[in-house]
């Protein structure tokens, strides 16, 4: 009796026992389920909203479509893609097709939104080619540079050969004018040059004492004139009118002298240097050289010797001093004192004198 009611109790125990362990799995079931079915209430109460556009009425008017595809589009951007998930769920679910084909369309269009490559400022797209016109213009460009480059070659080009062939024919000229005599380019120019310069005429050299009367030694900076003279003493000579200049130191009764005198044979005297100044012509004595003439004839017209030497002096002060005709004048144009007498009765024989200095030639051996 006492095994009886231990084996029931036992049995008891094992019913129980096995009792709750078939209901766990339905309770755990039932849990899952109940979970599920909210989580899948959710999903559709979040996805109505978003789906109103495509499972919504065609008859519900543009402005309903309007602000349903606001909202649809401003809770896709924010859902971040879960609607197109949401609505193929629910297509699934509803076995509908056509739902089935408007989530499909969904999904490819984010999908394509998603791989779609964003443009990123301030990064060139480098894989593109080069514009057509930037081509054109770098090739033009460099055709110009190419042409600027061949016509400086050609410009320097052309003056070297005119160059050359001025240097040869100049070396020609002169070794054909001085074959054999053995002389350089540079000495037969210089000979040239030597042969058409004048030379002064033979000067007798007698400088007067310095004195405050006939030679002050006060200095002559420039000279831009020069003055013809006569002596006013007919058949005087050269030395008398230099000797006359060197009395006055003592006689002291003026101031008068002259650079040159010429006598009526032709010599020349020089009293003064060129580097002094002469009492000669009051208002002109700081810039200028005065020349003395003799004459034996009462009219004051020169002796073929003194005009021929007083030629060759002028001709040869206007070189030295770079000065032309029309800087030698006669102490009438100063003044007006009548001197030289006879050039200043006599016009057309003072402009032929100007012509005969312009005219000079110096004698060639």
């Amino acid at each position: 009796m006492g095994q009886a009611q231990r084996s029931d109790g036992r049995n008891v125990l094992q019913g129980r026992e096995e009792g709750r362990r078939a209901q766990y799995p339905a309770q755990r079931r039932r849990k899952q389920n109940g979970t599920r079915n909210r989580t899948g209430n959710a999903y559709r109460n979040s996805a109505r909203d978003g789906l109103s556009v495509i499972a919504g009425s065609r008859a519900s008017g543009g402005a309903q479509r309007s602000s349903a595809g606001e909202r649809a589009g401003q809770q896709g951007k924010n859902s971040d893609g879960l609607e197109n998930l949401e609505l193929w769920e629910i297509s699934r679910e509803s076995d509908d097709s056509r739902m089935m084909r408007l989530a499909n369309r969904e999904q490819i269009r984010f999908d394509q939104r998603r791989t779609r490559p964003r443009p990123q400022p301030g990064r060139q797209n480098t894989g593109n080619p080069r514009p057509v016109s930037s081509i054109k213009r770098r090739r033009a460009k460099k055709r110009r540079l190419n042409v600027y480059r061949i016509s400086i070659f050609l410009i320097i080009g052309v003056c070297l050969i005119l160059i050359y062939q001025t240097i040869g024919a100049v070396y020609r000229m002169v070794h054909n004018e001085e074959a054999g005599t053995g002389k350089g380019i540079v000495e037969v120019v210089s000979e040239k040059i030597e042969a058409n310069r004048i030379q002064p005429p033979p000067i007798i050299v007698d400088y007067l004492e310095p004195n405050d009367f006939s030679r002050p030694g006060t200095e002559l900076k420039r000279i831009k004139s020069v003055f013809v003279h006569y002596t006013a003493n007919p058949g005087t000579s050269a030395a008398q009118n230099r000797s006359y200049f060197a009395s006055l130191a003592e006689t002291q009764e003026r101031s008068a002298s002259a650079h040159f005198i010429i006598g009526y044979e032709g010599e020349l005297i020089q009293c003064i240097p060129l580097e002094e100044q002469a009492y000669a012509v009051a208002t002109r004595n700081a810039d200028s050289v005065s020349i003395e003439c003799c004459y034996l004839d009462e009219d004051g017209k020169f002796t073929q010797e003194t005009y021929d030497t007083l030629i060759h002096t002028l001709a040869w002060l206007t070189q030295e001093y770079h000065l032309s005709a029309d800087d030698i004048l006669r102490h009438y144009d100063c003044g007006g004192k009548m001197c030289p007498l006879y050039y200043v009765e006599h016009e057309e024989a003072w402009e032929k004198l100007l012509a005969d200095v312009e005219n000079y030639k110096p004698e060639t051996e």
